[in-house]
């Protein structure tokens, strides 16, 4: 049986997975298990993340409570569907540690009285948090604009000659000065160019993320009939 959580967390897919049209204003079990959902979607499908937070809903235990008190091992095994369960299951742990330790007043009160930067900056800090991660909690958790910046993101810039080259071992390069920025340039790119809206953002990025997925494919992309193949540089030169 699936609680009104489970589902609420489909459709506010986090990093990689955003999702047009989702709802503003969540509860605090909404948020947590967006901030959940962030950490199990790290260098995994979203298929498999659904997999793993529906485990975790059915055996009841998505609370920051549960999850901090619950034996490693079993975690663990509750979400195997995720890939890198045992070091996820750790990440888990450590933020279901943070946010009861740190912030007992709860996580949409911690968020509600956060600047973005700030907030963004504290999430980072934590162990097994990396900016990508962290900005996806930002702004789909914390409902604050922070552009998220990952391989989808990249993928397209790049074919389209915004940015030279996909993001490899954690730079990227810009066109605009032909030297190698971090990802927050890459952000910053963004951020700099649309107005600082969170539902823009969200909006924005959650378009990304499924031209990526129905066109943009990172071997064989479906050139005809992408919505933007007259803006493609990789299509242009694939045809010389």
């Amino acid at each position: 049986m699936r609680n009104k959580s489970a589902k609420s967390g489909r459709n506010n897919r986090p990093a990689s997975q955003g999702h047009p049209g989702r709802k503003s204003g969540l509860s605090e079990s909404e948020r947590f298990e967006i901030c959940v959902g962030a950490i199990l979607t790290q260098n995994t499908s979203w298929k498999n993340v659904e997999k793993a937070i529906e485990s975790l809903n059915r055996n009841r235990m998505m609370e920051p409570r549960k999850l901090y008190s619950a034996p490693l091992i079993r975690l663990s095994s509750l979400i195997k569907s995720s890939g890198f369960f045992r070091q996820k299951a750790v990440k888990i742990k450590r933020f279901s540690e943070y946010l009861l330790k740190k912030h007992p007043e709860g996580i949409s009160e911690w968020f509600k009285n956060s600047n973005p930067e700030e907030l963004r900056d504290e999430l980072f800090a934590m162990y097994g948090i990396g900016p990508e991660t962290a900005d996806s909690i930002v702004l789909y958790a914390a409902e604050k604009p922070k552009f998220v910046i990952d391989a989808y993101t990249l993928r397209i810039f790049a074919r389209i000659g915004i940015f030279n080259s996909p993001l490899t071992k954690g730079v990227v390069r810009l066109r605009r000065n032909g030297v190698f920025k971090n990802y927050h340039e890459a952000q910053k790119c963004f951020e700099e160019n649309l107005p600082k809206d969170t539902l823009m953002y969200q909006e924005y990025h959650a378009l990304l993320v499924k031209l990526g997925k129905d066109f943009c494919k990172k071997k064989n992309p479906l050139c005809v009939g992408c919505p933007i193949e007259v803006l493609c540089k990789k299509k242009i030169q694939d045809k010389k």
